[in-house]
């Protein structure tokens, strides 16, 4: 009955109201209190704008923790203590990257040009050293220009991560990955952590506005590989390592 299933879902709108007004409302106190002082006066601003990021999204993930008790977290330590590497990973939901962000202090990511030109949001995304790609090629212009502070961001102990796929899968599947995370990887020569998401998109569904927090749900984040590439061999592929990678993914979700 679509009556019954609508009143079944005003928790799911009260909660989804109450979290948006707490990640807008917070995003504005730490604009005001930290951010703007810390784009004037900061000694390293990316950095300090990284650490305001992951405390934000920390803040964030633990609301949804409070308001939404059946879904449950499970993201364990090798994860968490990843360093100095390129994190790979599948893209179910919208809240793939700020989880993310939620774990590591330090942490660069690659955003599409679009959102930096939104005020203010943009200007925040830009001190913060993300990075901007096309969304047809992700090491475009933009990349070519940043592929050093990236190097050094690594190199410091410091994660990238990356979705290939570019966008939210819509069926759980992979899309077509990107070979410009490939790249960027030779590039930098680091070693690259593959990590499997799941359940995101249980929490919030891709074209949903409501989070779905009446059901049981446990969000994962699983280390389901690490490779070590020899990018100075005269035989290195980058589609082939991108083959491998997926091939990786491709694995574990047949095992579901």
């Amino acid at each position: 009955m679509p009556l019954i299933r609508n009143i079944q879902r005003i928790p799911d709108l009260i909660i989804t109201l109450l979290l948006w007004v707490y990640f807008i409302g917070s995003a504005v106190v730490f604009f005001l209190l930290f951010y703007m002082p810390a784009y004037f006066f900061a000694a390293k601003r990316a950095a300090a704008y990284q650490y305001l990021n992951h405390m934000h999204m920390k803040g964030f993930f633990a609301m949804v923790r409070l308001l939404a008790p059946r879904t449950s977290f499970q993201i364990p330590k090798e994860v968490q203590d990843a360093s100095s590497s390129i994190i790979i990973c599948n893209h179910l939901s919208y809240l793939d990257p700020i989880l993310l962000i939620s774990l590591w202090p330090r942490q660069c990511t690659i955003v599409k040009s679009t959102f930096f030109k939104v005020p203010f949001f943009g200007c925040s995304l830009k001190a913060s050293g993300y990075v901007p790609s096309a969304s047809s090629e992700m090491l475009g212009p933009a990349m070519i220009k940043n592929l050093e502070s990236i190097k050094k961001h690594l190199a410091a102990g410091h994660n990238l991560f990356i979705f290939p796929e570019g966008t939210r899968s819509r069926n759980g599947k992979l899309a077509p990955f990107n070979r410009g995370v490939f790249s960027i990887a030779r590039y930098c020569e680091a070693p690259l952590k593959i990590v499997y998401i799941k359940n995101t998109n249980k929490l919030f569904p891709p074209g949903s506005f409501l989070f779905n927090t009446r059901d049981f749900n446990v969000i994962e984040l699983e280390l389901i590989g690490t490779l070590l590439p020899d990018y100075k061999n005269g035989d290195f592929s980058i589609n082939a390592l991108g083959e491998q990678v997926r091939a990786i993914f491709e694995q574990r979700m047949a095992e579901r």
